[in-house]
């Protein structure tokens, strides 16, 4: 993940929303957030692999190392994760409605899901200026 990938993410998020495809838009959102949480694991000291994880495990091990790594308390805050934690839940929820019907709370969830991108931006930010 680079600043041009996230920038190229941005635009096509920007298009959809504007053409009127928020569920588009909001699954494209969904996947750079948890782009950005993936990058922000793997600048963690585990040796484990992100690519293999689920978002709620990331998470989970992010909080965990935090109180361990005193430079990952600078790129984002535990207070942080526990937003993206309710709203991954908020997401898993999602799907599992969309398994069965159209549902009814897209707008909203892409608004909130946009505020979780500007949280995991800016601690993007933090590593690719480090």
């Amino acid at each position: 993940m680079t600043e041009k990938k996230i920038l190229l993410a941005l635009k096509n998020i920007d298009t959809a929303s504007k053409k009127g495809f928020i569920l588009e838009a909001l699954l494209a959102n969904y996947h750079l957030n948890v782009d950005l949480l993936k990058l922000i694991y793997t600048k963690t000291e585990l040796s484990e692999s992100a690519n293999d994880k689920k978002i709620k495990a990331i998470i989970s091990e992010l909080a965990i190392e935090i109180d361990k790594n005193t430079k990952l308390k600078t790129v984002i805050a535990k207070k942080n994760l526990k937003i993206v934690k309710v709203w991954a839940s908020k997401m898993d929820a999602f799907f599992k409605e969309l398994k069965h019907k159209h549902p009814e709370n897209t707008k909203s969830l892409f608004n909130e899901t946009q505020k979780i991108f500007a949280v995991l931006n800016i601690s993007a930010h933090k590593i690719f200026s480090a």
